[in-house]
């Protein structure tokens, strides 16, 4: 009874706090349960993962593309996707990317393609994992269900970037139709690429707010990833400016790693967007485990 009342206490002592006190709260208690299942080491399997899940996904995205005749949109996504990141990054790793793009992709569509998907997949199987320990999972589904899971996400995935990108394709044949009805030639190509960066950063938010809903075995509403997904968002998005600034007045990772330079860039900026990611979730673990705490 003493314990009860003590609860009740602490909720009402809660409800009766300011918007920011509670927003601090909620960042503290995230970070407490980001150290308390070692965010940090785990990031660190994320960017492993993440950088080994990307080629052959863009492999398989290629061959997709290629097979269903859209080539070009596979091409648009790609050279969206570089420029939404740090030009130091996007710098390292764009000729690895030229190649994978310059190789033949159409054989892949046979039985082969099982083996890009199973690699491709395996990204998002270390993004469960790292979901499964924000919400505290305990009865975890067998393997081959979720590796099932992943591998049908991977394939959806491909092909809602293959179609955004063909509307994205059709955007100029739209603003030149604009031109032409409102005799408005002032409507200029920048207009164009501003549109198309925000929609890479849109579908950004989308894709978080995605995985932190559907990766996890944890039922969940749908705005219940929202708070999570716009923190990470915003983060992200501070850390590509911040990370961009640092690299141009600061050259002496040229000289510490040498050629591996820009291998280490891109696996630091990797490191810290898992970070990122991770810490989302355990705002929305955060925000969960409060409202069950209400509803008791």
């Amino acid at each position: 009874m003493q314990e009860q009342n003590r609860r009740q206490q602490r909720v009402r002592q809660r409800r009766r706090e300011g918007p920011l006190r509670l927003v601090r709260r909620t960042l503290w208690q995230a970070y407490y349960r980001f150290e308390q299942d070692h965010g940090w080491v785990l990031a660190g399997h994320i960017a492993y993962m993440g950088l080994f899940a990307l080629f052959p996904f863009l492999i398989f995205l290629l061959a997709l593309a290629g097979f269903l005749g859209q080539g070009e949109a596979a091409d648009t996504s790609i050279e969206l996707a570089l420029e939404l990141l740090p030009p130091d990054v996007a710098s390292a790793l764009k000729p690895a990317i030229d190649e994978v793009r310059n190789a033949p992709h159409a054989g892949l569509m046979t039985f082969g393609i099982l083996v890009t998907l199973w690699a491709s997949s395996s990204g998002l199987e270390s993004l469960r994992h790292a979901l499964n320990l924000a919400y505290a999972v305990a009865d975890r589904p067998a393997m081959w269900r979720t590796r099932l899971e992943s591998l049908l996400l991977t394939i959806v995935a491909a092909i809602v970037v293959i179609v955004v990108m063909v509307l994205l394709v059709v955007l100029p044949l739209a603003l030149d139709a604009v031109r032409f009805l409102l005799h408005e030639p002032t409507i200029q190509e920048s207009f164009y690429d501003g549109t198309r960066q925000s929609l890479g950063f849109l579908l950004l938010l989308g894709l978080l707010m995605l995985l932190y809903k559907v990766l996890p075995n944890v039922q969940l509403r749908p705005m219940e990833v929202v708070p999570g997904a716009i923190v990470a968002w915003l983060l992200w998005l501070a850390v590509v400016w911040g990370y961009t600034v640092y690299l141009r007045s600061v050259r002496s990772y040229s000289v510490t790693y040498g050629s591996l330079g820009g291998i280490i860039v891109t696996l630091l900026f990797f490191y810290i967007s898992a970070v990122l990611f991770i810490f989302g979730a355990e705002i929305n673990s955060v925000l969960r485990r409060r409202r069950q705490s209400r509803t008791r």
